[in-house]
């Protein structure tokens, strides 16, 4: 079954809060001011609640309570709204299937899209948007996800052969005829997110191999491999001698520059308990 048909024959596919897709509308739109920014969250009492608690975060270090969403709007910016808003309709979009570790997943989703972000941001790939990165960092493995919801049986058998050693890309393609990547860039096409987002899904495995090259997927290449090297305290230097050093090198990372910020990457995620609250 192609991947298109598999999700138009799906009867319960996850879906995005309609105030998420209008907020994420309204972020792209430059005229867009505060006061409308805050009215569309207050329109639903999780993502109010969820901007309170981000803006009154040990992370963003104010000394005085914020109370109202006005003020926490003006306080985080645009670009961590959006990054808090897309974060927070994905992840409510799923009930998780029995047995599945949802906030393990998520964990570790949400690790690899700020590795994405500090990739950016410390790699200075100007030409990127950092939290357009962290989105596609935060989508590199729903597709996983989604195929635990909708075939959770083969998926053990997926899981199974991964666990013993097999690459995952090779079983799914073998037990289910597509890959996790290719379903979640459609789910996130069916989402209506950017199409530079849904290639980033989609070609992450090898992104210099994509008809068009998507820069986005190669940083998120890139931070799973960090991902692995911060699970096993490894040095950043590991990165250059790893299969990602080819993508590393072609977004032109600088090897002495990243490992000077290195323990920066081990606090990314701490806030994943806002979003999952």
């Amino acid at each position: 079954m192609r991947v298109q048909q598999l999700l138009e024959q799906a009867s319960h596919l996850p879906s995005i809060p309609k105030v998420v897709q209008e907020l994420l509308r309204a972020f792209d739109d430059p005229n867009v001011d505060s006061s409308t920014i805050a009215a569309k969250l207050q329109i639903d009492q999780a993502l109010t609640a969820k901007v309170l608690r981000m803006a009154n975060s040990s992370f963003y270090g104010g000394t005085r309570k914020i109370a109202t969403v006005n003020d926490a709007v003006v306080l985080l910016g645009v670009d961590a709204l959006r990054t808090m808003v897309a974060s927070s309709g994905v992840i409510s979009a799923f009930t998780p299937p029995e047995g599945f570790d949802i906030k393990a997943f998520w964990r570790k989703s949400f690790v690899v899209a700020g590795l994405c972000r500090w990739t950016v941001r410390r790699g200075k790939l100007r030409q990127l948007n950092a939290e357009t990165a962290f989105t596609a960092g935060l989508l590199h493995d729903i597709g996983n996800l989604l195929m635990h919801v909708l075939d959770a049986e083969r998926m053990r058998e997926v899981d199974a052969a991964v666990a013993a050693g097999a690459p995952r890309g090779d079983i799914e393609q073998m037990i289910l005829g597509y890959t996790s990547v290719e379903i979640g860039g459609a789910l996130a096409h069916h989402w209506h997110f950017p199409d530079m987002l849904c290639e980033a899904v989609v070609n992450q495995p090898a992104p210099m191999a994509a008809k068009v090259p998507n820069e986005y997927a190669g940083v998120v290449h890139v931070a799973r491999t960090m991902h692995l090297l911060l699970i096993g305290r490894q040095p950043l230097e590991r990165l250059f001698q790893t299969a990602a050093a080819p993508v590393a090198s072609w977004l032109e990372l600088d090897q002495d520059v990243l490992a000077e910020h290195w323990d920066e990457a081990q606090g990314l995620g701490q806030d994943i308990d806002v979003l999952l609250g």
